[in-house]
């Protein structure tokens, strides 16, 4: 019995002796004796807060690397599709609607109709190239007149780089159709309708229909989230008005760079006012992708729009006079094609 009772005894008083004997103070007793506790490792991720923060702060940084300026209108707008798939998906759609609809409607490229709106769209494509500083960065008077004062080192420029390299990209159809409009696709595709010409008599307003789509494809309008499938119907309706406003407001500047006076602007619309019918609010944010055309007339018909297009078009002017008294021929865009489909080449 004693042996039996030998071993626990031996065992706890072996404990009890290596343990170092500690004196209760009055600091010990408010405070418990360091341990050492293996305690979870603390990151700031852990923390639903900053985690929740990083987060915003990391979309925010990719919303803001894809945004762009929208040129002559200094809008931000965020685009979905890069440069090539922009062309890309450009190339697709202009060949199956060729494909599909225009085949055999397409005139003759050596019909005096097809020579006049080739003629026409050398003017609008040069006044583009030049206006936004494609052919020389240092001279680009769309820019400079639509950016006074809103030229700040730290702003973001106006985004114009899909636009270079279009040399010899630059494609126009003219096809036999009773609509008076005309189509764009991405990567410089234009088709035009021979209705247009039966509406419109005037240079001037066949150049406004054809400045109005390049200016689609300046502002990037078919990669903007705007024109995204998959936005609701209703909201997609109004990034589409809107879209077609901001093409009005760069045509007529554009036309006005091309030495045709901003009235045939307004022109056309007061024609497609005629034709319309009327429509309440709600119709037009239900059911139309584009503004009536006494909206886009009175948007045309604005001081600071008009201000801007006189000061492009007397420049154009001066500078088509000096051109022709010191210089023998146009510099412009050679057009040459035996299939229907025009090349613009600088």
């Amino acid at each position: 019995m004693l042996r039996r009772s030998a071993a626990p005894q031996r065992l706890l008083h072996w404990c009890s002796s290596s343990a170092p004997r500690v004196t209760l103070t009055p600091a010990l007793l408010r405070r418990p004796p360091s341990t050492t506790v293996l305690r979870r490792q603390f990151h700031w991720y852990h923390d639903p807060r900053k985690a929740t923060a990083a987060t915003a702060i990391g979309l925010g940084a990719a919303v803001l690397a894809a945004c762009e300026v929208v040129p002559c209108t200094n809008r931000y707008h965020l685009v979905v599709y890069s440069r090539q798939g922009e062309r890309d998906l450009g190339n697709s759609l202009f060949a199956a609607e060729l494909r599909s609809i225009h085949r055999h409607r397409m005139v003759d490229p050596h019909h005096p109709d097809s020579i006049r709106v080739r003629l026409i769209a050398e003017r609008i494509i040069h006044a583009a190239n030049r206006g936004l500083g494609i052919y020389d960065s240092r001279d680009a008077p769309l820019l400079r007149v639509t950016r006074k004062g809103k030229k700040k080192p730290w702003a973001p420029q106006p985004h114009t780089r899909h636009l270079h390299g279009l040399d010899g990209s630059w494609e126009l159809v003219l096809a036999r159709h009773t609509s008076a409009h005309a189509m764009s696709a991405p990567g410089g595709k234009l088709l035009v309708f021979t209705g247009l010409l039966d509406c419109f008599k005037t240079d001037g307003e066949i150049a406004f229909v054809l400045a109005h789509e390049v200016g689609h494809l300046i502002a990037r309008h078919q990669a903007d989230i705007g024109d995204s499938v998959w936005l609701p119907d209703f909201l997609r309706r109004i990034f589409l008005q809107r879209m077609e406003i901001e093409a009005d407001r760069i045509g007529i500047l554009l036309l006005a760079a091309a030495g045709f006076h901003p009235d045939h602007a307004l022109a056309v619309a007061k024609k497609r006012a005629t034709i319309a019918r009327s429509y309440s609010v709600l119709k037009q944010i239900l059911d139309t992708t584009h503004p009536h055309p006494k909206d886009r007339l009175a948007r045309l018909s604005e001081a600071k729009t008009m201000e801007e297009a006189l000061e492009l078009y007397n420049e154009a002017n001066a500078m088509d006079k000096v051109t022709e008294k010191y210089f023998s021929g146009n510099p412009g865009i050679s057009i040459s094609d035996e299939n229907g489909i025009s090349k613009f080449e600088k």
